[in-house]
């Protein structure tokens, strides 16, 4: 029987812009200390912070401020770091400025399996990236 080696980083924070570098050097650290590569590692924290910053920027749009937090959960095994992003993410966010980068295109093209899905009762958006180890 092979034993598989796995670890999950999960971290909830509030929805505010001093918190992206936080998330990034959190999430670096935690990434620093997985088997992945170093390829994988970059596209991971920048997809992490990602997430936070479009969370930030939906918050703006929608609420004008206000409280809310993201959750970003990184599972990593013996092939896939999976990456799992939990908010209202500006992604989905029709109204978005159309001269801004296309984030989710973006993340697309880094990641080697995307989804994202909307649950329309609560407008809650879910985010998995899947990177290859």
């Amino acid at each position: 029987m092979t034993m598989v080696e796995w670890a999950v980083f999960t971290a909830t924070v509030p929805v505010r812009v001093e918190q992206l570098a936080l998330m990034r050097v959190r999430v670096r650290g935690w990434v620093a200390d997985s088997k992945i590569t170093d390829h994988a590692r970059h596209d991971v924290v920048w997809a992490a912070s990602e997430a936070v910053s479009s969370a930030i920027d939906h918050l703006r749009a929608r609420r004008g401020g206000g409280v809310a937090e993201a959750t970003v959960t990184l599972h990593v095994d013996a092939e896939v770091l999976v990456l799992t992003a939990r908010d209202h993410f500006a992604w989905t966010d029709p109204g978005r400025d159309p001269g801004s980068i296309d984030s989710l295109m973006v993340m697309r093209e880094m990641t080697d399996r995307m989804s994202l899905t909307t649950d329309p009762d609560t407008d809650v958006s879910t985010l998995i990236a899947v990177f290859l180890r």
